[in-house]
């Protein structure tokens, strides 16, 4: 009896790694593809953002802004399809990072922490994905940072709502200010396989990577403030989403000036996240 019950689990544990590596070619398709999908939409906040510094007719949006911009373009339901699959992509290989650990970030602390973001990210992905379907069904989405004031004065008026919101923004501020060390400090090149890439290509995506990940994480350190002040002032106004942290960069002095950087720092890593999508090490190098 004990003998076949662990001949079942080992034919079930056989049969779970087959599977697991039959579906691996697929779901590092599925993550490549994810990446592209975000710079995509990365891309368009930041030329829409560059259009509004020139007086050219763009303006400010959120992620979920961009993706209606391109909903209402000439084939932009189609577009707009292909990059909600992209995006779930995305969010179902950041939830198999954080399950499955396929980069071997252990069990200590620092990959516990590792782990956990990438859950946080998957869940802001499935977000955004939930966006296009609701874009696609033609269905009002939240293209301003109005839905996510709603948000703060909802969890204001909670238990503890303010200590909430003050360690979000925290966490987010040290995300920011995390990402601008890791992109000044080149350590993100360790991530693509530069042995498959050209002199040229090894040459723009440093720095392509280290503008574009510098000015994502202005963007986030200048949420993750607001998120701050939304806490210690108990006013949801002060809340801002992507599109209200570039107005805040308009509102400095040589705000037209600043603007124009960090959009085409957006642009830049749009661009890089394509470099991503093509190089970058799903598994560590043996």
């Amino acid at each position: 009896m004990k003998k076949s019950l662990f001949d079942k689990k080992k034919t079930l544990d056989n049969k779970l790694s087959q599977a697991k590596a039959d579906a691996k070619p697929w779901l590092f398709r599925f993550a490549r593809f994810g990446h592209m999908a975000q710079g995509s939409v990365y891309f368009l906040i930041g030329l829409l953002a560059i259009q509004m510094a020139f007086g050219l007719g763009g303006k400010l949006t959120t992620s979920q802004g961009a993706l209606y911009t391109i909903a209402k373009q000439p084939f932009g339901f189609l577009v707009v399809i292909i990059i909600a699959v992209g995006l779930s992509g995305y969010a179902c290989w950041q939830i198999t990072r954080t399950i499955f650990d396929p980069e071997n970030k252990g069990y200590n602390i620092k990959g516990i922490v590792s782990r956990i973001s990438y859950l946080v990210v998957a869940v802001i992905y499935i977000g955004l994905c939930v966006s296009t379907v609701k874009i696609l069904l033609h269905t009002r989405v939240h293209t301003t940072s109005g839905h996510y004031q709603t948000l703060s004065a909802r969890m204001l008026a909670q238990p503890f709502g303010q200590t909430i919101i003050a360690i979000t923004g925290t966490v987010i501020l040290i995300v920011g200010l995390g990402q601008i060390f890791w992109a000044l400090s080149g350590r993100f090149q360790k991530q693509l396989k530069k042995n498959e890439m050209s002199q040229k290509e090894r040459k723009w995506s440093k720095y392509l990577g280290k503008f574009g990940i510098s000015a994502r994480g202005v963007i986030f350190g200048i949420i993750g403030v607001f998120l701050i002040k939304t806490a210690i002032q108990a006013d949801p106004d002060e809340t801002k989403g992507l599109d209200g942290a570039l107005a805040e960069v308009a509102t400095q002095p040589f705000g037209p000036v600043m603007l124009t950087i960090v959009s085409l720092g957006l642009i830049a890593y749009g661009v890089y996240m394509f470099a991503e999508a093509r190089y970058k090490r799903l598994t560590p190098p043996n």
